[in-house]
């Protein structure tokens, strides 16, 4: 059934020149009009059987044809007609007598005088020849009222199909225009992440150059490789985790020079997610955000960990500190993290709704950070960058 569907849009297609798509109208028209031509033949065949009486075969098949033979080639000019001028929809009235009453008698016309002249040469040879006039009043009487309504059906489905049609140009033209604007979206939430994600990362600097100018100085360098593939990465809307995580290792390097050993971050990610797409410096904004609120605030020692997995169909990352406090939740709006707003927004336009940025406490202290972004494997992207776990 949906292969025939697909079929009969094809034929239909207004995406061609007007003789192919006629020429595929017409090869349609044909098939069409042949289930009508043999339901005929099998009809007259029937009675005549019922009568005792028969007939050539040939004539069985010949006259249906000269029935309906000009129908058969008008139809896609009564489809494309119909097309142009619907009558389905808000205007339908103001088409119903030009073209189609005036179109509808023109084939009931052409279709009778042509029966009429095939049938009177098929029969001027025989013993009791008919007359193309009383040939063609026979086809008005009996097939008159079933040509009017062929006509009716062709021209409503034309026009069903063209409100389909500009139904589904809509709907294409929504998506792209949905699809510019989202990638619009995302081009702003990269130009706001990169230079709040040096700002941040000058502040560890700054912080070092009186205290200890030597890992100030390692800092800067570190940052340098940073921004260098940060910003070439984020060209890309997607990189495989692996990659993430060598970047994330980069910005936790500056961190590590800054607090020294009261620092540590640990990594637990599953061989069989590395290969899995998330979007560039994802888990950045995280880690910074547990820094600040952990270890940032409190003296002695930290430790955040990291936890990459598979949960049914999703990818789900874990940014855990038991040294920070929730308060990305009950802050007002206007007063979070560029960062973490960021991050939930690149999710929302990369994956839509079913990827998801949460944030819990945890018992007796800290929080974690939760990542969800639907699994889809055409987007895995096979890098031979990872070849195992992450530890």
């Amino acid at each position: 059934m949906q292969d025939a569907r697909k079929f009969s849009e094809a034929m239909l297609s207004p995406q061609s020149t007007n003789r192919q798509r006629y020429l595929r109208q017409l090869a349609l028209s044909v098939l069409c009009w042949s289930g009508v031509i043999a339901l005929e033949a099998s009809q007259v065949f029937a009675a005549d059987a019922s009568l005792v009486r028969s007939m050539p075969v040939l004539h069985y098949i010949i006259w249906p044809v000269f029935n309906w033979f000009v129908m058969v080639l008008l139809t896609p000019l009564i489809f494309q007609l119909g097309e142009r001028y619907p009558v389905v929809g808000p205007n339908w009235s103001r088409h119903i007598f030009y073209p189609h009453a005036i179109a509808c008698a023109g084939c009931l016309f052409v279709q009778g005088r042509a029966r009429g002249l095939a049938g009177w040469l098929y029969t001027r040879h025989h013993e009791l020849p008919a007359s193309p006039s009383a040939l063609t009043s026979e086809w008005f009487e009996i097939r008159g009222i079933v040509c009017v309504f062929a006509y009716v059906a062709i021209v409503v489905a034309a026009g069903l199909f063209q409100r389909r049609e500009q139904s589904r140009q809509r709907e294409v033209h929504k998506a792209h225009v949905e699809a510019s604007v989202a990638s619009a979206d995302l081009e702003r939430l990269r130009i706001q992440i990169q230079p709040h994600f040096l700002f941040n990362t000058l502040q560890a600097a700054i912080t070092l150059v009186q205290q200890d100018p030597q890992a100030a100085e390692d800092v800067l360098l570190r940052l340098s490789e940073l921004l260098r593939v940060a910003l070439d990465e984020m060209e890309a809307n997607e990189i495989p985790l692996s990659r993430e995580l060598e970047i994330l290792d980069l910005y936790v390097g500056i961190q590590r020079r800054r607090f020294g050993d009261r620092l540590a971050v640990e990594v637990h990610a599953d061989a069989a997610v590395l290969n899995y797409s998330v979007p560039p410096l994802i888990l950045q904004p995280l880690v910074e955000n547990a820094i600040h609120h952990g270890i940032g605030k409190r003296k002695g020692q930290d430790c955040i960990e990291i936890f990459a997995r598979q949960q049914g169909n999703d990818l789900q990352i874990e940014v855990w500190n038991r040294n920070s406090i929730v308060e990305e939740q009950s802050a007002p709006q206007g007063r979070r993290g560029v960062g973490l707003r960021n991050t939930r927004a690149r999710l929302e336009h990369s994956y839509g709704p079913g990827a998801s940025l949460i944030f819990r406490s945890l018992a007796p202290g800290g929080a974690v950070a939760i990542i969800v972004i639907p699994v889809n494997p055409t987007r895995q992207v096979r890098s031979n960058l990872a070849s195992g776990a992450v530890a």
